[in-house]
């Protein structure tokens, strides 16, 4: 799954932290060249945040109308890089996040778990809306509603759903 958390004051007084997760996903380990790279495309109508009215603005915020699907993808590496970015439980990655035809490079933290049989893939990025060019939502000027430009993104790929991934590091 992969999931956007915010901040959100609403009457001036009250904080939220609205979540929304898309499980709709899909992974997979790429060859391009002499490297590897993993793409995580995730349906923009797919995020759940309990809310409606929030996931349509979401929709917009997120350009759905230009492109429908976010595509996340991860740095090119060589099969030694992963295979030695595999054999400890952390490291970073360099990403870059399409959102409406336009690409943007981030630095995520990962951790690797094991549960039932299977590693996960957990992490987040802390980013603002605006290093994304995109404008957090308000209501009535900001009086009523307003979203901070603070923007959590997580993600937790379990590693056997990422289409070549095992494959590929183990046979090598």
């Amino acid at each position: 799954c992969v999931a956007w958390k915010t901040k959100k004051r609403m009457f001036l007084t009250h904080f939220i932290e609205p979540v929304g997760v898309n499980c709709s996903i899909k992974a997979q380990f790429k060859k391009e060249g002499s490297g590897f790279f993993i793409e995580v495309s995730a349906p923009i109508k797919s995020f759940d945040s309990k809310e409606p009215k929030r996931d349509k603005e979401i929709i917009k915020i997120l350009k759905a109308d230009i492109q429908p699907t976010l595509i996340i993808r991860t740095k090119s590496y060589s099969l030694k890089e992963w295979k030695s970015d595999w054999k400890s439980n952390k490291f970073k990655n360099k990403i870059t996040i399409e959102i409406g035809k336009k690409r943007f490079p981030l630095i995520i933290e990962a951790q690797k778990y094991e549960e039932r049989k299977s590693f996960i893939l957990r992490g987040k990025v802390v980013t603002k809306f605006s290093h994304l060019s995109l404008s957090p939502p308000s209501f009535a000027w900001g009086l009523i509603t307003r979203v901070s430009d603070y923007l959590e993104l997580h993600y937790n790929l379990d590693v056997l759903k990422i289409d070549g991934f095992k494959k590929v590091i183990d046979n090598n």
